[in-house]
């Protein structure tokens, strides 16, 4: 039988901390980092439980994490279900993060979830369900009701993140909450938060916000991402050395994140700085998340009634380079690389050198 449902509250003085139960769900490129952050920053009572729908993944978490770092193992533990984070742990959780890929998904586990609060009359727990992924702002406004309504103790927050593999790994990503001003981010969801990344920002009261400022900054990328494969193709028919040239573009008008921090060119920066250019382009944010991202950018403008000037150019190159798997499951920056295998003919058409 489960204890009693409590809201832990964190003091920041030299006495014990309360004790907080998390569970996390999606342990793929980015999720396995922000756990294994939480799971380095356990409190001595602290508990932390993860599933992903890949037990292969699961099972690696476990292992490398622990292997890591054996001092936390025996606060980890892998649950085989769903049912588990609600069965299987010694009490309400306080917090359940989910990082999957698509609205579908994030509808499906939370859904399941409060049938398993409901089925095993935990209604009445005070779980806050928090929601990195990035997805359509309706379909998150759709769950965020659905659980006030059944779990009304609970809550449904979208925390969509911005960093991309780099900042999960280093724990220097930007949450973005649909929370009216940073005074009403509580203790312990703040805690939770700084174990994983290195900026909060609470983006408004209505329940999307999060979401609305995220994909306003992924559709920023994905053009900024065109733009900056576009230059540097530029600079290379000029006969430009490119390696200086991104040096050069790191401290000028050009600079930004796509041009710098997640560079196009082999060689660049140093290789600690982890660059997908180093290694063929694999690994990081894939091409075909951007498109993601892209079209549901384009698709919430239509929601607000704005249109998108370069929103359907982007979308349509994104589109292109995803029909190619090498190019959809590589990171974004391989787009450089693309731009120079395609040429115009003599009719004026955009064609691709080679496939």
């Amino acid at each position: 039988m489960y204890k009693a449902s409590r809201i832990c509250t964190r003091h920041f003085s030299s006495t014990s901390m309360a004790s907080t139960s998390y569970g996390f769900i999606g342990l793929g490129q980015m999720g396995q980092h922000m756990a294994r952050h939480i799971y380095n920053k356990l409190e001595a009572t602290d508990k932390l439980y993860v599933n992903d729908n890949v037990a292969a993944a699961t099972q690696s978490f476990i292992k490398n994490v622990t292997d890591e770092n054996p001092a936390n193992k025996d606060a980890l533990k892998p649950l085989n279900s769903l049912e588990e984070f609600v069965t299987s742990v010694d009490e309400p959780l306080d917090f359940i993060i989910t990082m999957v890929p698509e609205g579908k998904h994030v509808k499906g586990v939370v859904s399941e979830l409060v049938s398993h609060y409901q089925k095993n009359n935990v209604s009445g727990t005070k779980t806050t369900f928090l929601d990195s992924s990035t997805i359509d702002i309706p379909t998150s406004r759709e769950v965020h009701e659905f659980v006030k309504k059944e779990l009304p103790g609970a809550d449904f927050i979208d925390t969509p993140v911005s960093g991309g593999v780099a900042g999960a790994r280093k724990a220097t990503l930007s949450f973005m909450l649909s929370r009216p001003n940073n005074e009403s981010i509580s203790a312990d969801l703040r805690t939770l938060l700084n174990k994983m990344g290195a900026n909060i920002f609470a983006c408004g009261e209505t329940h999307g916000a999060g979401l609305a400022a995220k994909l306003s900054n992924n559709y920023l990328l994905a053009v900024t991402n065109l733009a900056v494969a576009d230059s540097f193709q530029l600079a290379k028919s000029f006969g430009l050395n490119l390696k200086d040239y991104a040096k050069l573009v790191s401290v000028s008008t050009g600079k930004c994140w796509a041009a710098v921090d997640n560079c196009p060119i082999p060689g660049a920066y140093p290789k600690e700085n982890n660059l997908p250019a180093d290694v063929k382009y694999e690994g990081g944010f894939i091409s075909k998340l951007t498109r993601k991202d892209l079209v549901l950018a384009t698709q919430s403008a239509e929601y607000a009634n704005r249109f998108l000037y370069l929103g359907d150019v982007s979308k349509h190159w994104y589109d292109k380079a995803c029909e190619r798997e090498d190019l959809a499951n590589r990171d974004l920056s391989v787009l450089y690389e693309w731009l120079g295998e395609l040429e115009k003919d003599k009719d004026g058409n955009i064609v691709e050198l080679r496939k």
